[in-house]
C-alpha cells in the first residue's frame, strides 16, 4: 500500500491527457495489485473524522480522508475475490455486498483496527420467516435503516429474490431482520426514500418505481424506459418530483424524468458527459442542485439540475487518461461528506491495474441558464429545429428549438457571450447576451427567411 502523487503522462494519440474543470484534486491514494470498485463515505460522529470506504477486488479498505494531502489507510479486510463490491452505512456500521459468495460483510467502524466484523448469510425475523443469500450485486440503506439487497443469489440453498430483499438493520445492526422481497424483475441497483423504491431493472431497460410501505406485499407504481435501455442506477431529486438514471452502455446518457404523475412518467432531458466519445456512465447521485456521476473513462462529472429539463455540465475531473468505450477509470463517487469534498474510486489507471482513490474540492457553482423562443420574422410563426450555440464556452452546449420554437441552454461560467441562432433556409442571427450564475436569462430570436 502506498500513497502516490498524480502524474500527467505523455501518451499516444489514441489517449487524451487528464483534464479537469471546476474540480481540484486535493489528494489521491493507490492500492497495490488490486483493482477498485465502488465507494461510500462515513464521518465519525464523535470527532468528525472523514473516511472513504472502498471496495477492492480482494477486499474492503477504509481510508482517512480528513487531511486530503495525507491520506491514511486505517485498515483493510481481505475477502473473496470479486470485481463487484458495494458499500453503504447505518450508524457506525458499514455493510458490504459482493458477487463472491461471502455473504453480507458487516464492519464496525467504531473500531478502526478493522478487527470487528461479521460475514452474515442467513437473515430471520421474530415470525420465523427467513432468507439466505451468499452473494448480491448491490445494496442501499434508506433513512429508516432498511437495507435493500439487489441482485441476490445463493450457492447453498434455494433461490432468493434477485429483485430486492428488505432487511431491517436498525433493530439489530449485526443481525438484520428479514422483512420481505420484490421479485418481479432483476434489479441491478436502486435507492429508496420514505416508502418508495426507485429501481434500475437493467435487463428490462426500465426505471421501476415501487411502493414498499408493506414489505410483505410491495406494489409497482409505475415504470418507464431509459434512453439506452440498460438502466443501471437511479436517484431521486430532493423535492421528490424528478428521478435521474444512468444506462451502463456505450454512448449512453443521464436521463431526467418528471414523476409527478407516476402513472405517466415523462422524460424531460438527457445529457452526455463527452458527446461523441462513446463513453459509459455508471453511478449518479443527487446532491442538492447538482448531479454527481462516475463516468468510467470520463471520470467524475457534475451537472447542474436546478432545471431538470435543462441539465448543464458545470464540472469534471477526468482521472483516466484513456477515452472512449471501455470499463476502465471511475467506478463510483460519493459527494455527501460534511466537508463538501468529493471522493471517487477508480478501477484502475491508464498505466496499471491498481485501484485509486481521489479527493476533490468543489470549485463549481450553479450554471448560467438561457432560454427563449425562435420565430420567423416575416410570419411570426415558431421555428422548430433551429440550432442554438453559445460560442466560446468551456462545455458543449448546442441545442435545438422544439415544435413550439422554445429552447433551453446554458453555460457554467458567467460572462457576455455571442449566441448564434441558425437553421437551413434562414439567415443566421448572432445576439450578444450577458449570462450570470444562478440566473435564468431569456433571449428570443427572429430569423429572416432566405428569398
Amino acid at each position: 500500500m502506498k500513497k502516490v502523487v498524480l502524474i500527467l503522462f505523455l501518451l499516444p494519440l489514441c489517449i487524451k491527457s487528464q483534464t479537469n474543470f471546476n474540480l481540484t484534486l486535493l489528494g489521491d491514494y493507490e492500492w497495490s495489485n488490486t483493482e477498485g470498485s465502488d465507494i461510500w463515505g462515513w464521518a465519525d460522529p464523535v470527532d468528525g473524522s472523514e473516511y472513504a470506504l472502498v471496495g477492492l477486488n480482494d477486499g474492503f479498505s477504509v481510508v482517512n480522508v480528513s487531511n486530503p494531502t495525507n491520506l491514511v489507510e486505517m485498515f483493510y479486510i481481505s475477502d473473496l475475490n470479486s470485481t463487484w463490491r458495494d458499500i453503504k452505512t447505518w450508524g457506525n456500521y458499514a455493510y458490504v455486498t459482493t458477487e463472491a459468495d461471502a455473504g453480507l460483510l458487516i464492519v464496525d467502524l467504531s473500531d478502526m483496527t478493522g478487527n470487528t466484523y461479521w460475514h452474515v448469510t442467513n437473515f430471520t425475523n421474530p415470525n420465523g420467516n427467513s432468507v439466505e443469500f451468499t452473494a448480491a450485486h448491490n445494496i442501499y440503506i434508506d433513512e429508516n435503516g432498511i437495507a435493500y439487497i439487489f441482485g441476490a443469489s445463493s450457492n447453498n440453498s434455494g433461490t432468493p429474490a434477485d429483485g430486492v430483499i428488505f432487511l431491517d438493520v436498525n433493530i439489530d445492526p449485526i443481525a438484520p431482520h428479514y422483512l420481505g422481497e420484490w421479485n418481479d424483475y432483476y434489479i441491478h441497483d436502486g435507492m429508496a426514500r420514505g416508502d418508495t423504491l426507485y429501481a434500475g431493472c437493467i435487463y428490462e431497460g426500465e426505471l421501476y418505481i415501487i411502493d414498499v410501505s408493506d414489505k410483505n406485499n410491495p406494489q409497482t407504481l409505475g415504470h418507464c424506459p431509459t434512453p439506452n435501455a440498460f438502466t443501471h442506477n437511479a436517484w431521486i431529486s430532493d423535492d421528490g418530483d424528478f428521478v435521474f438514471t444512468t444506462d451502463e452502455q456505450t454512448d449512453s446518457y443521464i436521463g431526467a424524468y418528471d414523476i409527478t404523475n407516476i402513472t405517466n412518467i415523462q422524460e424531460v432531458d438527457r445529457i452526455q458527459s463527452n458527446p461523441g466519445s462513446l463513453s459509459i456512465p455508471h453511478n449518479t447521485h443527487v446532491d442538492g442542485n447538482f448531479l454527481i456521476t462516475s463516468w468510467y473513462r470520463d471520470g467524475t462529472t457534475v451537472h447542474d439540475i436546478t432545471y431538470p429539463n435543462n441539465m448543464i455540465q458545470v464540472a469534471y475531473y477526468d482521472s483516466y487518461a484513456g477515452s472512449g468505450d471501455g470499463f476502465d477509470g471511475c467506478w463510483g463517487t460519493y459527494p455527501f461528506l460534511p466537508s463538501g469534498n468529493i471522493i471517487s474510486s477508480d478501477i484502475n489507471s491508464s498505466s496499471n491495474q491498481n485501484g485509486k482513490l481521489f479527493v476533490y474540492r468543489r470549485d463549481f457553482q450553479q450554471a448560467c441558464y438561457l432560454d427563449g423562443n425562435i420565430t420567423d420574422v416575416v410570419t411570426g410563426t415558431a421555428i422548430s429545429g433551429a440550432n442554438i450555440e453559445i460560442l466560446n464556452t468551456s462545455v458543449s452546449n448546442n441545442t435545438t428549438s422544439n415544435l413550439t420554437g422554445d429552447y433551453m441552454s446554458g453555460t457554467p461560467t458567467a460572462g457576455t457571450y455571442d449566441v448564434v441562432f441558425s437553421k437551413a433556409g434562414y439567415l443566421p442571427d448572432t445576439i450578444a447576451s450577458t449570462l450570470s450564475n444562478g440566473v435564468l436569462t431569456t433571449v428570443n430570436a427572429s430569423l429572416q427567411p432566405l428569398i
